[in-house]
């Protein structure tokens, strides 16, 4: 069952008049309802998001590199004796 509209009036000091106020209920008032449309919405938006997450981490992992970024020397090989002699190039 609707409520009844109630008004309110009063004096507003700003234009020196007075004014009437009604106040609504709040399903009244709503710009629109919570209901099976806005929760459909709500879901296909969190579906494509975790689709197109899963595919940016498919091709995240199809271009990173395999290999250690940098070599590193053999640390058993003999350092080489320093050439001994003339060493005008």
């Amino acid at each position: 069952m609707p409520r009844k509209l109630e008004t309110h009036t009063h004096w507003e000091n700003s234009d020196q008049r007075l004014h009437e106020e009604k106040e609504l209920p709040a399903t009244e008032a709503k710009q629109g309802h919570m209901g099976r449309r806005v929760l459909a919405v709500l879901l296909v938006a969190l579906a494509l998001t975790a689709i197109v997450w899963a595919l940016v981490e498919l091709w995240g992992r199809e271009t990173a590199p395999t290999g250690p970024a940098t070599t590193t020397q053999d640390q058993t090989a003999a350092p080489k004796p320093p050439v001994q002699g003339n060493s005008q190039p």
